[in-house]
């Protein structure tokens, strides 16, 4: 018994020390009245085209960006479920900006939403509704 106890050891420890190699950036929002958090991957936003309003054109349309989450959750009627959509930039990385998307959430969760951050390269990353008790 203690054989197992100590490979889970090993096994969490080597989890922890691999996961906190991976650098990853917060980024807070509100969104009307929710205040939400993302935790995205800084190689995942070092790998999105940046964006230049009324220099270049949008590297990601709102479209794609849809039709990437719908492929992210494998629900193809999630567009009909679109309550919000924004465009933001992300602190501290000039030039980056991702979307956001309020979508109303299915009978079978808690929420009343479902939040997702889309970056310009398609890239979703589900963000979390922070509890009333936090704000």
């Amino acid at each position: 018994m203690n054989f197992y106890r100590l490979i889970t050891l090993i096994l969490a420890i080597l989890t922890t020390s691999a996961y906190a190699s991976q650098s990853s950036v917060e980024i807070f929002e509100r969104f009307d009245d929710i205040r939400i958090v993302a935790v995205i991957n800084k190689d995942d936003i070092d790998s999105s085209p940046k964006w230049n309003p009324g220099l270049n054109p949008l590297p990601l349309s709102v479209d794609r960006a849809i039709r990437a989450i719908q492929d992210f959750v494998q629900q193809p009627g999630l567009a009909d479920g679109i309550q919000g959509i924004e465009i933001r930039t992300i602190r501290n990385y000039p030039g980056h900006w991702h979307y956001l998307f309020k979508v109303a959430a299915d009978d079978s969760n808690s929420q009343k939403y479902d939040m997702y951050a889309v970056l310009m390269n398609g890239k979703v990353v589900p963000a979390f509704i922070e509890p009333e008790s936090i704000k």
